[in-house]
């Protein structure tokens, strides 16, 4: 497997040190990757020092859920794949708790026992600090954790890659899917299984769709096909937006399918452009109608160069 090649300055030192030095001020950004710095940030915001964290094991889990239902044939299929190898994947919801995981030899299931790497436990960073579930839910992106990125010192054996699962519908995210092995860093191929998993899943999620929802996605993809509009997959965005404006899209979309009525918003981007996103109501009969989100993006607006002298 080839590996990544971004590594970290602060690979091999204690997290309580790394931390101690973002606390003082002397850990510097080229140091540690961004989105890990990202996370010990908040994690410092939220007063959430290395030796700090606690699990919280939950009861009363609903394992009748459809991410749930939609996931569990993809987790078989993953257990047949990764038997024999110190890897596993697992599932969490969208608030980061652990449902349902798959685990290759038996070092990577002793590993998991010992550590709590079980279902019914919170992954939310929030409760245990960097890692590739909860920060993956909280980055809304792939997320990759290796070593001692993670601020809790009993996981500095496991390398891990998270991608969030989006209801292809609504465009929310419903969970995690994450793969991890006893490594010191992630690699491609571990990114590529949690991004072909997650997809697998969501396509599930779409088949469970009730057959109206299944019908107006039907309906809104060939009028706009008609009509001649460009339009993306479902879910999918344009590969050139920065994050930061890949989450400003996503959270207007939300609010207007839930205003549930036509509407369009301007969104300036980051890079000069500007996004149009326009709720359109869809209507397959006459007793059968919703809301459809789609946004459009302006040419970029070229910088006007300084004026000298």
């Amino acid at each position: 497997m080839s590996r990544t090649a971004s590594v970290s300055n602060t690979e091999r030192q204690p997290a309580d040190k790394i931390m101690e030095r973002l606390l003082d001020g002397t850990l510097t950004e080229n140091e540690i990757r961004a989105p890990i710095l990202n996370s010990w940030r908040r994690c410092q915001a939220t007063g959430l020092p290395p030796g700090g964290f606690q699990t919280r094991l939950l009861d009363d889990l609903n394992y009748d859920s459809p991410l749930i239902r939609a996931a569990r044939p993809v987790l078989d299929r993953l257990r047949t794949t990764i038997a024999g190898t110190s890897s596993g994947v697992f599932l969490s919801d969208s608030s980061g708790v652990l449902f349902l995981r798959a685990l290759g030899d038996t070092s990577m299931r002793a590993a998991a026992d010992a550590n709590g790497v079980i279902p019914g436990f919170s992954y939310a960073e929030s409760d245990i600090g960097t890692n590739a579930v909860g920060s993956t839910l909280l980055e809304r992106r792939t997320y990759q954790v290796s070593g001692n990125e993670h601020l809790w010192e009993k996981f500095h054996k496991f390398a891990a890659v998270g991608t969030p699962i989006l209801n292809p519908l609504s465009g929310r995210v419903e969970g995690v899917m994450c793969v991890a092995a006893l490594d010191e860093r992630a690699n491609a191929q571990m990114t590529a299984v949690a991004q072909r998993s997650a997809h697998d899943i969501e396509q599930r999620l779409l088949e469970f769709s009730a057959e109206r929802e299944r019908a107006l996605l039907k309906r809104f993809l060939s009028a706009a096909q008609e009509s001649g509009t460009t339009h993306t997959a479902s879910g999918s965005m344009p590969s050139d937006l920065c994050h930061r404006d890949r989450i400003a899209l996503e959270d207007v979309a939300v609010r207007l399918v839930a205003q549930g009525r036509e509407a369009t918003v301007d969104i300036p981007l980051s890079d000069g452009r500007t996004a149009t996103v326009a709720a359109q109501l869809v209507t397959y009969s006459t007793d059968l109608t919703g809301i459809a989100v789609q946004a459009w993006l302006s040419e970029r607006t070229p910088r006007t160069p300084p004026k000298i002298g």
